[in-house]
């Protein structure tokens, strides 16, 4: 649900999103390792969570996650699941019996075929597509800062193909200091996000106590055909000092999904403060 919070002395509209409500009775902590399957170097930020059921989570620096999970999921289906990696699914009641034989879980990468992009810069025309707004008065922000939690945007495109050359988010309010995101970008299927169309992590790093962040995308070569989704996604925690992001009532509405391979869910008419520059 969204909640709003009415200030009038500071004339402050609050809009609270990722509010679901998660039974927590009975459930077990289940703790292990994801690795590359190769290397056997550890994978962080890898996503893990019970598909659709808002339980989730990311791995930390290590690659070790901690879940908890009650046992009325155990016919569930469980997720592993990492930018450039082959997904690795479990039903529940399997993933929790491998784990008491084995902690650590292997990700094979997948087989890509990259596509020779190539961009003339004076050829190309640049435009800011999404929602621009810069408002302080209106603000969103998580309802908890649990990790894989995501919002975004869909972003509709003028021409095909298009390169994504920056992204910008729109900070109003910022207490916690360093803020550490992962910028996902996705293909949208029936108006919703669909497939991840990233083939590394972009790992996002900012200070900003209030203002627009900018991240340069240039080196990524980031080239869509269709409308996508952009997202920000939770991938350390940061306790519980707040972070606001600046919000309208118009464009393109909110999405976004409480942790790690949650549904997606649509917030209308909210949108947020996230736009890209692309060059056509």
């Amino acid at each position: 649900m969204v909640v709003f919070r009415f200030c009038f002395m500071k004339k402050i509209i609050t809009v609270i999103m990722l509010c679901w409500a998660t039974l927590v009775c009975g459930q077990e902590t289940f703790s292990g390792t994801i690795i590359d399957s190769e290397s056997g170097e550890a994978l962080p930020y890898a996503n893990v969570g019970v598909v659709g059921k808002n339980i989730g989570t990311v791995t930390d620096i290590k690659g070790e996650f901690s879940l908890k999970i009650d046992a009325e999921y155990d016919a569930d289906t469980l997720m592993m699941s990492m930018i450039a990696y082959e997904d690795l699914v479990f039903v529940v009641r399997d993933f929790k019996e491998q784990l008491s034989n084995n902690s650590t879980f292997k990700l094979t990468s997948k087989t890509t075929d990259l596509q020779e992009i190539v961009v003339s810069g004076s050829q190309l025309k640049s435009k800011i597509l999404g929602n621009k707004t810069k408002s302080k008065n209106i603000r969103g922000h998580f309802i908890a800062d649990e990790l894989g939690s995501e919002v975004g945007i869909i972003i509709k495109i003028k021409k095909s193909p298009t390169y994504i050359d920056k992204f910008h988010a729109s900070i109003a309010e910022n207490k916690y200091g360093l803020l550490k995101f992962r910028l996902n970008f996705y293909t949208v299927k029936d108006k919703m996000p669909h497939e991840n169309i990233l083939t590394e992590n972009i790992i996002v790093e900012t200070q900003i106590k209030e203002g627009v962040l900018t991240v340069d995308l240039s080196e990524y070569n980031i080239v869509v055909e269709d409308d996508f989704m952009v997202s920000l996604e939770w991938v350390e925690d940061l306790g519980e000092d707040g972070l606001f992001f600046s919000m309208s009532f118009f464009g393109s509405p909110v999405i976004s999904r409480q942790t790690s391979q949650a549904y997606w869910k649509k917030l209308k008419p909210i949108g947020i403060g996230f736009s890209v520059t692309a060059k056509y």
